[in-house]
């Protein structure tokens, strides 16, 4: 039986390790969909900054009245850079994907009814395929 557990407790690790890099990896792609940087470093000094980083976290940094926010992913050699317009569309991609993707569904009915046209948003009367031709 102490095969078995360890066999488990393996499984285990490797999926949790698999979870948090896929993890990192969409939450990276969100923020270059949001339109944040991408940065490599060309110095030593710049990369021992990107390591000392807290990595895969948003970190800030306001100097002269700007907001730089900024995710480090030292095993990429990358850091992904935005300012606050770039956060919050960040913010409302991550809130159509993950907390209610089927907003972007609704948006586009809404914008359908309200349209107006000679259709109305279930296509008239007698449907959408009024005025088409058939096809048997």
């Amino acid at each position: 039986m102490p095969s078995l557990s360890r066999t488990v407790a393996v499984g285990l690790v490797l999926l949790l390790t698999q979870a948090c890099t896929s993890h990192l990896q969409q939450k990276e792609a969100f923020l270059q969909e949001a339109g944040f940087r991408a940065v490599r470093p060309v110095t030593a000094a710049q990369a021992e900054r990107l390591r000392a980083l807290p990595q895969g976290h948003m970190t800030h940094v306001t100097k002269n009245g700007h907001t730089v926010y900024m995710l480090a992913d030292a095993k990429k050699n990358l850091l992904l850079v935005g300012g606050t317009p770039q956060l919050e569309r960040y913010q409302q991609i991550l809130y159509t994907k993950k907390v209610d993707p089927e907003i972007e569904n609704r948006a586009f009915d809404k914008a359908i009814e309200m349209d107006g046209g000679a259709w109305g948003p279930w296509g008239g009367m007698y449907g959408p395929f009024i005025g088409f031709p058939m096809m048997y």
